[in-house]
């Protein structure tokens, strides 16, 4: 008992207190010293309700293993691993990965794992086999569904999404706390402002779902934008087929960084082709070569992109 309770008072940590409470994360967070970082995106949620929402919106089974990103304190976190059969833990702050591991700790919850680090430079699988097994990811071996569940840093969900959705993880289903214009833009239509190339992306591997608004005051300390939760189910091959996924996103990239350009004159670059030639394979694509790319559909990029592939026009 005596060693229960040092281990209390070295971790700031009352039992009955929540992590989620604003109060207490900012009293532990002061006796620790730390302070929230905003040049890192570290907004924290301290909002049972909205927490809950969440999860239920992950349909979590005992069965799942979970990906936590940016974890700071760990709201998620620590709820998550109650209930699943692993959750690994991703934070770069090194003050808030000790406080999640007292707090880990104390609960007992073996199967959360901790990780130091920035996401965008580890190797998501290495990690996931060696907290999960070998076998995991590999052809024969044992296949293990993933989910992430995460408040994301707002700087890093674009290049974040494409880690993730390039990437050899299993991944089942994402579900993402994230600025309220980038759930916006997730789930444009085609010739929408909000239209571009992380809609092309979010549909291309995964069917997304704006679910719900989260008012900027459910965060501490309060972030200047709104969130909004989507949750993107990762389809069992893309929405559409393409030979090349390289030339297919080569298009794509080329159309929406001149966005104000039309189809055309976005393209020309691509392959020196030249005019003549791009305006021969739009026709054949039946894309008018005086269309904007932010109009042109998934499926139009798939056919534009196939069309060049195969280089039928003469």
């Amino acid at each position: 008992m005596e060693t229960g309770e040092s281990d209390r008072e070295r971790a700031n940590i009352v039992p009955h207190q929540k992590i989620t409470s604003p109060a207490y994360l900012a009293k532990i967070l002061r006796e620790r010293g730390l302070a929230p970082r905003r040049s890192q995106g570290q907004h924290f949620l301290v909002d049972e309700n909205i927490q809950a929402m969440i999860l239920t919106a992950a349909s979590l089974e005992d069965s799942d293993y979970v990906l936590d990103i940016g974890a700071g304190p760990g709201a998620l976190s620590l709820n998550m691993a109650e209930k699943v059969a692993g959750v690994i833990a991703i934070e770069q702050d090194r003050g808030l990965i000790e406080l999640l591991k007292d707090q880990a700790a104390l609960r007992g919850l073996d199967s959360l794992q901790i990780v130091e680090g920035d996401v965008r430079r580890l190797d998501l699988v290495e990690i996931c086999r060696k907290y999960w097994g070998q076998t995991f990811c590999q052809g024969g071996g044992e296949k293990r569904n993933v989910k992430v569940v995460a408040n994301l840093p707002y700087y890093l969900t674009t290049p974040l999404l494409f880690q993730l959705l390039q990437g050899a993880l299993p991944l089942k289903s994402l579900v993402l706390m994230v600025q309220l214009e980038v759930a916006r833009r997730m789930n444009a239509e085609a010739g929408q402002k909000d239209y571009g190339l992380l809609t092309i992306l979010c549909r291309y591997y995964t069917n997304p779902r704006f679910l719900f608004k989260v008012s900027r005051g459910v965060f501490y300390p309060r972030p200047a934008v709104d969130s909004a939760v989507v949750l993107l189910e990762v389809l069992s091959q893309p929405a559409v087929q393409v030979s090349r996924e390289d030339l297919f996103w080569r298009i794509v990239r080329a159309a929406f960084q001149k966005r104000r350009k039309t189809i055309l004159n976005a393209l020309e670059g691509i392959e020196t082709l030249g005019k003549a030639y791009w305006t021969e394979l739009l026709k054949k694509a039946d894309i008018m070569p005086a269309r904007r790319g932010e109009t042109l559909s998934l499926v139009e990029f798939a056919k534009l992109s196939e069309i060049l592939y195969n280089k039928s026009v003469p």
